[in-house]
């Protein structure tokens, strides 16, 4: 191949110059050659990852079109029911006339109509008032398909089926009041024309008025479409429904359920506003989480959306942290049973409903009600609390009510004996180890916990007793020693000094008591504190995660966009986790989490929901920065910054999604995790791919292509040298040679010529 520059030269006679260049061009030419031949397996494998990222985007397309084709099909279910239309009429004097083709017998007073293919045209006359009553054949809602309901109400929707049934005229009688439904699939209740009276459910319906000349025309898929083009006294009422005013039964709860939903309908659904009432009475209690998990998904709401009103309007008389709908029947049933006793009682009056619930509970063996009672907020009472957190961690069996007393004399003074044997405290407080307990790794652990115990909550005065601090490193220590698979983790400290302040009504008998509700609740969270458990699903990492998954689930963006700024959360749910929010928060809002923490049926999970909560409140701020720091500074200020009611609003809307029933869908829904995990996946597979590519080229390839290029560089080096060589030694006898071709050339041509004028 290197010889084609000179054969070429040998058969082009061209300038010296001209030479060069061509030889050069054709050079460089073949340079390239040689790096595309040695480019070509990096070519191929670039290849291969561009046909597999448009496999992965096929993949999610098909995805997110099977989720959108699963919604559509959710929230267009046709229900076509057999309808039965009554009309009553009611006068002094009654005249109805059927204007019917001419061929047919003399009208009736009944007329039957059945729907055919053909289309036929029917005009009814009447000067009475018309009611439209619609029967299911279920028997449990009266409903009309949803086209004819839009039809009737001056709406315009989709077009569907509505099977007729028969159209019955009595003269001289009266119909009585009845009010007409639809349910749709998510059980969103449509208006229809109804009697004037109000239903069980406490909706007061409209009325259909028939004007004069009405005329109506079902064509061949029974629709029904009003011909108001035809008759110019038809008038049609375009406004608003009104919204009918609430029940004198309804609860403050049902009010706040009912304005909620109003301004709900007036932006997505107005005419739902006429059956608000009747909505208030199928959902709610318990059954209002159902109804904003159904009305985000089928709106297409994002699920903090949901959470917000879901917020605003949970029913706190219902037990919506049971997961089990037969548990919540029975408290909620036990409950209103213990109200309608207590006609004494008045409703402000917690404190005493609470030592009723207790007594009640004695009596059953159960503390499932007075743990609901809990949940909510146990109220300021110290003595109360006391004795109720007693009760949920075990330190006081509900089924042992009568043996309280002894059972707490027994564990004071169990209690007294550990500390004796290790633990000697002076009258000035000072705690010291015993003789024969003061090893040298003893003295390490009484010294750091004392070292915590001086830093514990500084800001309140309890705490700064000596008194206080002597009990506090006294009972972390004895439960060190009795506990060798724990011992003492830092963290501890917050945990006991919470518990140590709410036994603190009986100052004498407070350590023991604090030293046993710590015992029973530290069984519930240790697995925080162990070491060894925490890269497992059951430590401080699996705890994390959980948190993670949550806040993906209900808020991708936030999620994906910590995950971006690569802040972890694991930091931050450490803190809250592991010491439940007693170093992020005041006392008093602190021991309002710990009611429900305690009373948790699902025992701390609830810790999860409140961490969830803490970063949705500051979701707005998170989004609004990208910087690591900025946005550390946000999360850890957020517990002792937040309005503590909306963030326990917030928490127990989270939690009421999480609980809704044992056979209900997952709220927010999984399909909606799963695309955005199989996007995260593809997205990961393609960095993973390009990091693999880049790395392989940088050990393999580059290599030898930077060998190669080395060699071919040298050998065209060489042979542009060997060819300037060659230039040089034949320019001579170039130069002749041209020089013989110029002179031959030029005899000739005067050969030519010199014939030429001889001719």
């Amino acid at each position: 191949m290197l010889l084609l520059p000179l054969i070429l030269l040998q058969l082009l006679p061209l300038p010296p110059r001209q030479q060069l260049l061509l030889v050069l061009r054709l050079l460089l030419l073949l340079l390239l050659l040689l790096l595309l031949l040695l480019l070509l397996p990096l070519v191929l494998l670039s290849l291969q990852v561009l046909l597999l990222l448009p496999l992965l985007l096929l993949l999610l397309l098909l995805l997110l079109l099977n989720t959108t084709t699963t919604a559509t099909t959710n929230t267009t279910t046709i229900n076509t029911t057999t309808t039965t239309i009554t009309t009553t009429t009611t006068t002094t004097t009654t005249t109805t006339s059927t204007t019917l083709p001419p061929s047919p017998p003399p009208p009736t007073t009944t007329t039957t109509a059945t729907t055919s293919t053909d289309t036929t045209t029917t005009t009814i006359t009447t000067n009475t008032t018309t009611t439209f009553t619609t029967t299911n054949i279920e028997g449990e809602y009266d409903s009309l398909n949803q086209h004819y309901l839009d039809k009737a109400g001056g709406s315009s929707s989709s077009k569907t089926s509505v099977v007729p049934g028969t159209f019955q005229e009595e003269a001289g009688s009266r119909a009585a009041p009845v009010t007409s439904f639809s349910l749709d699939e998510d059980d969103d209740i449509v208006d229809m024309a109804g009697g004037s009276s109000t239903s069980k459910a406490g909706v007061v319906p409209g009325s259909f008025k028939e004007e004069a000349g009405l005329r109506f025309s079902l064509d061949e898929d029974d629709d029904i479409v009003d011909m108001d083009a035809v008759h110019a006294d038809f008038t049609q009422d375009c406004r608003l429904p009104e919204v009918p005013p609430p029940p004198e039964d309804f609860s403050a709860e049902d009010l706040q359920l009912r304005e909620v939903l109003s301004e709900f309908y007036l932006r997505h659904r107005a005419e739902n506003l006429a059956n608000i009432n009747y909505i208030v009475v199928k959902y709610r209690g318990r059954n209002v989480a159902n109804l904003w998990a159904q009305l985000t998904i089928k709106y297409g709401l994002p699920a903090t959306e949901g959470v917000d009103l879901l917020s605003r309007t949970l029913y706190q008389s219902a037990p919506f942290e049971y997961v089990s709908d037969e548990k919540a029947a029975l408290l909620t049933e036990a409950l209103a049973e213990l109200q309608q006793s207590s006609t004494d009682l008045r409703r402000e009056d917690r404190p005493e409903l609470f030592r009723r619930v207790i007594l009640r509970g004695a009596q059953d063996g159960s503390d499932g009600l007075l743990r609901m009672l809990s949940f909510r907020g146990i109220p300021d009472d110290r003595s109360l609390r006391c004795q109720v957190w007693k009760v949920l961690l075990g330190y006081l069996p509900m089924k042992r009510h009568d043996e309280w007393s002894a059972i707490q004399g027994e564990k004071r003074a169990l209690y007294a004996s550990y500390k004796d044997e290790v633990l000697a405290v002076g009258e000035d407080n000072q705690v010291t180890l015993r003789a024969g307990a003061d090893s040298s790794e003893s003295q390490d652990l009484l010294q750091g916990i004392r070292n915590d115990v001086e830093r514990t909550r500084k800001d309140f005065e309890y705490f700064r007793r000596p008194a206080t601090k002597a009990s506090l490193l006294a009972l972390l220590f004895v439960y060190a020693r009795l506990n060798p698979g724990v011992r003492y983790v830092q963290g501890m400290n917050e945990v006991a000094a919470i518990i140590l302040y709410v036994m603190s009504v009986d100052p004498e008998c407070a350590e023991a008591d604090a030293f046993w509700c710590f015992t029973e609740m530290m069984v519930e969270i240790k697995e925080g504190f162990m070491q060894a458990l925490d890269h497992t699903g059951e430590g401080v990492y699996g705890i994390a995660e959980g948190v993670t998954q949550k806040l993906r689930s209900f808020d991708s963006e936030l999620a994906r966009h910590l995950q971006q700024s690569e802040l972890s959360l694991f930091v931050f749910v450490l803190r809250w986790c592991t010491v439940l929010f007693a170093q992020d928060a005041t006392l008093p809002d602190i021991l309002r989490l710990w009611d429900s923490f305690i009373a948790d049926p699902c025992r701390f999970e609830f810790v999860i929901h409140v961490c969830l909560a803490v970063l949705l409140g500051r979701r707005d701020d998170l989004l609004e920065t990208e910087k690591q720091f900025t946005l550390a500074e946000i999360i850890q200020s957020a517990p002792r910054n937040a309005d503590f009611e909306r963030l326990l609003r917030r928490a127990n809307a989270i939690c009421a999604f999480e609980r809704r029933g044992e056979h209900l869908p997952v709220f927010p829904p999984k399909r909606l995790q799963v695309v955005e995990d199989l996007s995260e996946w593809a997205a990961a597979v393609a960095q993973e791919v390009g990091l693999e590519v880049s790395r392989n080229f940088q050990e393999k390839i580059a290599p030898v292509v930077l060998e190669r290029a080395g060699q071919a560089q040298a050998a065209a080096s060489e042979k542009a040298k060997a060819l300037n060589a060659w230039l040089e030694e034949t320019a001579p006898a170039r130069q002749e040679a041209i020089d013989q071709a110029q002179s031959q050339i030029s005899s000739l041509w005067d050969t030519v010529k010199s014939k030429l004028d001889c001719s």
